[in-house]
């Protein structure tokens, strides 16, 4: 396959990806679960679906590829797990504004990460669309960004320091199975949120369902698709296209829960939206020339 189609198969498998997960922010509110509870069953849901999925397709070898892949393997599924504990941990802690805000620094991680580990640089116009795409982000929520302290950066900093790093580790180590890591990521994460909640993890039947469609369906399916695309673009540019969520999940929950977003929210996401869209358009150009 060609260079170019390589990249903009990489590009789609990330926004496809991301065009799913951000409907997580609307189904938890749909669950009305606190958000450890929400963490754990999501987090359990995406465990049991993929270890289906891993075994029914790897079959015999399954013990295999993992016993194989070993500590390698366990630290990419530790760094998905940890990016979405600590959101939940920053959302409430400091606040949802505060820590989706946070989310926009991931490319900024997955460069550093790709360049001190591996002496990758990234292009300097993924660097410049991801300041743009902050600066967007910023704008969105900057009345409430007025009274930002130093508990609410160290709250909210280790979500796209993990991601940024997962993406960057993923890049580096395209033979890694993707679903066998992202199954572990699912029971890493269930039983920190168990732990976390204080094992205080019931909820009822109302609550179990928006649950169970977003850790069965939604948190896999997208989670393969941008881990899958980090074989094909660097981890910086999918960590770009991961700073869309911020922007679709407003505009789902506008959608489905009739909360129209403000002017404020409508200019920012369309600076961050341009900014991920210019760049994807230059560098598709750059690598078909």
């Amino acid at each position: 396959m060609g260079g170019d189609k390589q990249y903009l198969k990489g590009i789609l498998m990330t926004f496809v990806g991301v065009l799913v997960l951000s409907s997580d922010a609307l189904l938890i509110r749909a669950s009305g679960a606190e958000g450890f509870q929400a963490a754990f069953w999501r987090s359990l849901f995406t465990f049991l679906s993929l270890f289906m999925l891993f075994v029914s397709t790897r079959r015999r070898t399954w013990f295999t590829i993992l016993k194989r892949g070993g500590g390698s393997l366990l630290f990419s599924s530790l760094l998905w797990a940890s990016s979405g504990i600590s959101f939940a941990l920053g959302v409430r802690n400091s606040s949802a504004a505060v820590a989706l805000v946070m989310i926009s620094l991931a490319p900024f991680f997955a460069s550093a990460h790709s360049y001190l580990f591996y002496r990758t640089k990234p292009h300097p116009l993924t660097l410049l669309a991801a300041l743009g795409a902050i600066g967007g982000v910023i704008y969105m929520y900057r009345s409430q960004l007025e009274s930002i302290g130093a508990s609410d950066f160290l709250y909210t900093v280790w979500t796209p320091l993990f991601l940024g790093m997962n993406l960057s580790y993923l890049r580096r180590h395209p033979d890694f199975d993707r679903i066998a890591i992202c199954t572990m990521g699912g029971l890493i994460g269930a039983l920190a949120a168990f732990f976390l909640a204080r094992m205080q993890v019931k909820v009822t039947m109302d609550q179990l369902l928006p649950l169970l469609l977003l850790g069965a369906v939604v948190i896999p399916f997208s989670q393969l698709s941008v881990s899958w695309g980090t074989r094909y673009i660097p981890a910086s540019e999918s960590a770009l296209i991961s700073s869309l969520e911020t922007i679709i999940g407003i505009f789902y929950v506008w959608i489905f829960l009739s909360e129209a977003p403000s002017r404020y929210t409508i200019i920012g996401g369309a600076i961050v939206f341009f900014c991920i869209l210019f760049n994807t358009l230059v560098q598709a150009y750059w690598v078909k020339r």
